[in-house]
């Protein structure tokens, strides 16, 4: 909603000073999604039924990884081609409102040189809004592309209070669909190339390290090709290191999309030994018909073995996934979806969401059924 009158009420809002200016812009922007979902499958002790979530997937019931939020952009006209801006964006869900955390966070400048930004936001690396179905329970992210929850077997190479090893957590804003704290990012644009680059500073809580991510988009007509790569060796903790790369292409002609990734990823924990070794990716096809987009997905992750075992096995196991969607456009702000999405595991998974972890979804398969509404502003 963009409208000048706008910078009084979210002044108010949000405890600061409006700006009257004529050269400052304020943005007030949300958007808010929930959905009922029919989950079945999975082992004895899932809840097969009716659950309402705001997000999560097919056997993985949770409100988050979606796209609420609530924000404000501000943009103060410097003159001669310089824009200083900044942007505050909170999570937001309907079960906690918005005490569920912070995305966007930074402010910057804009201008001939390009774009540089300061403070937590997603790395170049995050391409999570390429899937059609991003933040619905249809969402690839959910089993076959590298997200925040993503965690191998390993450990940091610290103790708790007992004296017991501390296992490694997720990824975080390393993967698709979330944010890092403490970035610094660049974008520009050079004819038919776009650069995007971040540089993530971890400020000696477990290493001191920096984790470096890159995109580059290369816009050839009909067709966005895409390839990005992030490295942070020693990010999380010493000697614990991580690598992702990718490759993605955008389709588009008349009223057919074709989308899809290739990812590969690795990790070592602070011990040296292969967490994870994957190679994941899916394609979209969508078909636009009047207001309505009927979407198409399959994805495929493949394991390879890594230096821990479960029960005597190595954690090589692959997952598959498909979703079939139609998401129904009242307007350009206000979205219906419904469909059915699908995730099966082997035995020897490395990870799984569903169920909240390779444990319980080890061997298991999910279906849901159902459908949300999603409303922008």
């Amino acid at each position: 909603m963009k409208k000048q009158i706008l910078a009084v009420a979210v002044a108010g809002a949000f405890a600061v000073p409006a700006f009257a200016a004529a050269d400052s812009d304020v943005t007030l922007f949300g958007q808010l999604q929930t959905q009922v979902v029919y989950n079945s499958g999975g082992s004895s002790d899932f809840d097969n039924g009716f659950s309402m979530y705001d997000a999560g997937g097919a056997g993985w019931v949770t409100d988050g990884n979606g796209p609420n939020r609530l924000g404000v952009m501000i943009n103060h006209d410097l003159g001669n081609g310089l824009t200083a801006l900044a942007k505050l964006e909170q999570d937001a869900q309907t079960t906690s409102g918005l005490n569920s955390g912070a995305r966007d966070v930074y402010v910057g400048l804009d201008g001939n040189f390009g774009r540089v930004t300061m403070g937590r936001m997603g790395l170049p690396y995050n391409t999570a809004g390429k899937d059609p179905l991003n933040g619905t329970f249809m969402q690839a992210r959910q089993a076959v592309r590298l997200g925040t929850a993503d965690a191998g077997v390993g450990f940091t190479g610290e103790t708790d209070n007992n004296g017991n090893p501390i296992r490694t957590g997720g990824i975080g804003g390393l993967g698709n669909g979330s944010y890092e704290d403490r970035v610094i990012n660049y974008g520009n644009s050079f004819g038919m190339v776009g650069l995007q680059l971040a540089v993530a500073q971890n400020n000696g809580s477990g290493s001191g390290e920096q984790a470096i991510s890159g995109r580059l988009n290369f816009d050839l007509g009909a067709v966005d090709l895409y390839v990005a790569h992030t490295n942070a060796d020693d990010y999380r903790y010493d000697d614990a290191d991580f690598q992702a790369s990718k490759i993605g292409a955008d389709w588009k002609s008349g009223p057919f999309r074709v989308v899809g990734e290739i990812e590969s990823y690795k990790f070592e924990d602070a011990l040296g030994n292969v967490e994870r070794d994957a190679t994941g990716g899916f394609v979209s096809g969508v078909y636009t018909m009047g207001r309505n987009d009927f979407v198409l997905t399959l994805g495929h992750t493949r394991n390879s073995s890594t230096d821990y075992q479960v029960n005597g096995e190595d954690l090589d196991g692959n997952t598959d996934f498909v979703a079939l969607g139609v998401k129904h456009n009242f307007s350009n702000r206000v979205m219906a979806f419904a469909g059915v999405s699908y995730a099966d595991h082997d035995d020897n998974i490395p990870f799984a969401r569903a169920e909240g972890g390779a444990v319980n979804a080890a061997g298991n398969s999910y279906t849901g059924v159902g459908g949300g509404l999603r409303v922008s502003f």
